[in-house]
C-alpha cells in the first residue's frame, strides 16, 4: 500500500468515525436536513500543490576577496538594498578589513624580522671568517720559515731533518685544512642568508598579496543588474550587511537574468513519487493575485531533507515560468500546482461524500424511495474530488452530509465479481 492510498484510507476512517459519533448522537434529537450532489461524469486532474519563491535562473554571482584562505570568515559592513539598479563597477558592498590588517601587519613584521636575521648572519660569517683569513696566513708564515729551515739543515743528521720535514708537513695539512673550512663556512653563510632571504620574500609577497586583496574589499558589480539577496546555503537566511562570507562561499549577492525565471520550491515526501520532470504547472504569484502563468518542472531533487516549517522530509523543485513578464521579481512567493495526472471519462464525486467502516468504502444514496449504504470502489483523488469505478452512475445523486440514522442503513454490496474484475485491473496496473 503506497503512501497516498494510506492517507486516503486514513482520511476515509476519520470522516466515517465522526459521522457514526454524530449518528448516535442523532439518535434522540432533530437533525438537519441531509445535502445531495450529483456523480459527475469527465476528466479529473490530480494536482500536488506546493508553495515557492521566485528565482531567476539565470545569474551573475558578485563574489568577495579571491584570497580568503588565509583569512578566513569575514564581516560585510556595508551592503546596498535589495533591488537596487547598479551599473558595471558601481559599489555593492564594504567588508570589515580588521582582520585582513592584521595579518598584513604581522607579515610585515615577519619581513623586518628577516631583514634583521639576514644582518645577524652576515655580522657572524664576517666574525668567523675574519679568524679563519687570521689563521691562514699565520699558517703560511709558519710554513714559509719551516721551510727555510728546511733548506738549511740540509747537512744535519737524517734524524733532524726528518723531525723538520714532519713538521712541515703538519703545517701543510692544517693550512689545507683552514682552507677547506674557509670555503665550507661560506658555503654555510649563503645557505643561512639565502635561506633568511627566502622566508624574507615569502612574506613580503604575502604582504602585496593582503595590499592587493584589501582593494577587494570594496565590492563592485561586475556588470550592470539588479542586486539581489543570495541565501546563505548552512541556515537558509539571506546574506546582507552583517552576514558572513567564507573561502568556501564567497558569493555576496547576485545579478539575475530576469529573462527567465524559475519558482524554487518543496514537495513533501509522500507526493514526490508524482512529480515527474517535464510535468505542466500552474503559477500564480502572490504579488500579482490577477495574475495565472504556465510552468513546467525542470528538476527534482533526489535527496530528501528536512526543512523549517515542514513536518516531514520533503524534495526541492525547480519549476521554470513560461514566457517572460518583467513584472516578476526575485524572492517573489508563488502557488504552485503541479499536473501530476490526468483521467478522462471518469466518475468523481466530492471526497466528503465517500466514507469508510471496516474496510469497507461506501456512500449514502436512494434506491426505490429508500436511503442505502451503497459499496464502492474508490480510485485515484485529488484535493477535492475521489474517481468511483463501481459502485455510483453518472448523475447518480450522493449525500455530501450524512443522513439520519446512518447505522440503521442497509449496506448494499457489489458483486464479487464485479471487484474482482477491478481487483486484477489493479494488479495488471501495477
Amino acid at each position: 500500500m503506497n503512501g497516498k492510498i494510506f492517507f486516503l484510507l486514513l482520511f476515509l476512517l476519520l470522516i466515517g468515525a465522526g459521522g457514526w459519533y454524530i449518528s448516535q448522537q442523532g439518535k434522540g434529537g432533530e437533525q438537519s436536513k441531509a445535502v445531495k450532489v450529483a456523480a459527475k461524469h469527465g476528466n479529473l486532474d490530480v494536482i500536488v500543490t506546493s508553495t515557492g519563491e521566485l528565482q531567476a535562473k539565470n545569474s551573475t554571482k558578485i563574489r568577495g576577496p579571491q584570497g580568503l584562505r588565509t583569512i578566513g570568515q569575514v564581516k560585510i559592513l556595508e551592503m546596498v538594498p535589495e533591488g537596487t539598479m547598479v551599473k558595471e563597477g558601481e559599489f555593492v558592498a564594504r567588508l570589515d578589513q580588521s582582520e585582513l590588517e592584521k595579518r598584513k601587519d604581522d607579515f610585515q613584521d615577519r619581513v623586518i624580522d628577516a631583514r634583521e636575521q639576514v644582518k645577524e648572519v652576515e655580522r657572524d660569517t664576517a666574525i668567523t671568517l675574519s679568524k679563519i683569513r687570521d689563521r691562514i696566513k699565520e699558517l703560511e708564515f709558519s710554513i714559509e720559515n719551516k721551510r727555510k729551515e728546511v733548506g738549511i739543515n740540509i747537512y744535519e743528521p737524517q734524524e733532524v731533518q726528518d723531525r723538520v720535514q714532519s713538521e712541515l708537513e703538519k703545517l701543510q695539512r692544517d693550512y689545507d685544512t683552514e682552507i677547506k673550512n674557509y670555503d665550507l663556512e661560506v658555503k654555510k653563510a649563503d645557505a643561512r642568508v639565502g635561506k633568511v632571504l627566502s622566508e624574507k620574500n615569502k612574506q613580503y609577497k604575502k604582504v602585496k598579496e593582503t595590499r592587493k586583496i584589501s582593494k577587494q574589499f570594496t565590492v563592485n558589480a561586475p556588470s550592470d543588474g539588479m542586486v539581489v539577496y543570495v541565501r546563505d546555503r548552512w541556515n537558509g537566511g539571506k546574506v546582507k550587511t552583517g552576514s558572513t562570507i567564507s573561502p568556501y562561499n564567497s558569493v555576496v549577492a547576485s545579478l539575475p537574468d530576469l529573462n527567465v525565471m524559475v519558482s524554487e520550491t518543496y514537495v513533501n515526501e509522500i507526493d514526490i513519487s508524482d512529480v515527474k520532470i517535464g510535468q505542466k504547472v500552474e503559477v500564480k504569484v502572490d504579488a500579482l493575485p490577477d495574475n495565472t502563468y504556465e510552468g513546467e518542472v525542470i528538476y527534482k531533487g533526489n535527496i530528501g531533507q528536512q526543512r523549517p516549517g515542514f513536518d516531514a522530509k520533503v524534495f526541492d523543485i525547480k519549476i521554470e515560468i513560461t514566457g517572460r513578464d518583467t513584472l516578476l521579481r526575485p524572492s517573489m512567493t508563488t502557488a504552485n500546482s503541479i499536473l501530476t495526472e490526468s483521467f478522462e471519462d471518469v466518475t468523481y464525486i466530492p471526497l466528503e461524500a465517500l466514507h469508510s467502516y471496516e474496510d469497507v468504502n461506501f456512500v449514502f444514496v436512494d434506491k426505490n424511495g429508500s436511503t442505502i449504504r451503497q459499496e464502492v470502489i474508490a480510485g485515484e483523488y485529488n484535493n477535492a474530488h475521489v474517481i468511483i469505478k463501481a459502485g455510483v452512475e453518472k448523475d447518480e445523486e450522493v449525500y455530501l452530509s450524512i443522513p439520519e440514522n446512518p447505522d440503521d442503513l442497509e449496506l448494499i454490496r457489489l458483486e464479487a465479481s464485479e471487484k474482482e474484475k477491478f481487483t486484477q485491473n489493479n494488479a495488471s496496473m501495477r
